[in-house]
């Protein structure tokens, strides 16, 4: 086999296997501005922080406390809550000017996804926009709880110590960041990673959402 050959076969076995996504890492984090603790996980090449809490509950449905945390160069950045972009809730934030803007979607094929009216989101205290990153801080009524295609009703566990998420981000803002139903373009990285949603809960939850009110 000749040199050129040999590139190209190994071009096209490099080409055949998958590229290795970051492994995101998990923690738990303090605000020790508000108090408010979250089990986060870094994800992507930016990285990206996404960060949760939960009530101290023993089932769904519950509310959810959402914080993300984006180097400026992220145009929008999203969650999908079951481990997979397809039938389940989708958490997605991004910047407008100084401000940030929460929405959430929900995918039934590998298109643009539809926005997911179920849910109702409010952005918190804690949302900002400095000179190198922005942060999301938003509480999410309906995300815990969802229809698969089928009909069939899912739920996250709010015990699990290993629940699985799916990340997705571009560097490219949705066609208008003011509109919090804006069209977002396709994402050039994503990822799996699993957090321990049962160190995310706190009995302090409601006081929480209270405070960033």
């Amino acid at each position: 086999m000749g040199f050129i050959a040999r590139i190209f076969a190994a071009a096209v076995l490099l080409a055949s296997r998958s590229i290795a996504v970051p492994i995101a890492k998990t923690s738990r984090y303090c605000d020790a501005a508000t108090g408010v603790c979250y089990s986060e996980a870094t994800v992507g090449v930016a990285p990206i922080v996404w960060r949760i809490a939960i009530p101290a509950v023993e089932q769904a449905p519950f509310d959810m406390l959402f914080q993300v945390v984006a180097p400026k160069t992220v145009g929008w950045t999203g969650l999908a809550l079951a481990g997979g972009m397809l039938y389940n809730p989708i958490v997605v934030g991004w910047q407008n000017g100084n401000t940030t803007v929460p929405t959430a979607r929900f995918a039934t094929a590998h298109i643009q996804p539809d926005v997911y009216d179920v849910v109702k989101q409010s952005t918190l205290k804690g949302s900002s926009v400095n000179e190198t990153h922005w942060t999301l801080t938003s509480v999410c009524q309906g995300c815990s709880t969802w229809v698969h295609n089928g009909g069939a009703k899912e739920a996250l566990d709010p015990g699990a110590t290993a629940a699985s998420f799916a990340w997705a981000a571009a560097p490219t803002p949705p066609i208008d960041p003011s509109d919090p139903t804006s069209p977002i373009g396709l994402h050039t990285e994503h990822g799996l990673f699993t957090i321990d949603l049962s160190a995310a809960k706190s009995d302090q939850f409601d006081a929480w959402v209270k405070q960033l009110s």
